[in-house]
């Protein structure tokens, strides 16, 4: 199964909100609040295509508090 390593840039003090929808809504395997360039980072497994990532990714720049959003697909 397909695994995806997303990173967030969210509005400051969004983090844990942020962070609960993931795992909740987007069922998120792992979500961490990280220091650096980007606020979250998150992983997921799932049956998806590279479009499915990319419609994924889409869905969640639409949630509120987020800024700027992108992934990695692991090939092992």
């Amino acid at each position: 199964m397909p695994l995806g390593i997303y990173v967030l840039r969210v509005k400051p003090g969004k983090e844990k909100e942020v962070k609960e929808k993931l795992l909740n809504e987007f069922n998120f395997d792992e979500v961490h609040i990280v220091t650096g360039p980007f606020d979250l980072i998150g992983k997921i497994f799932v049956p998806l295509t590279r479009r499915g990532f990319e419609e994924l990714k889409g869905e969640i720049e639409n949630m509120e508090g987020v800024i700027e959003v992108k992934y990695l697909e692991a090939l092992d």
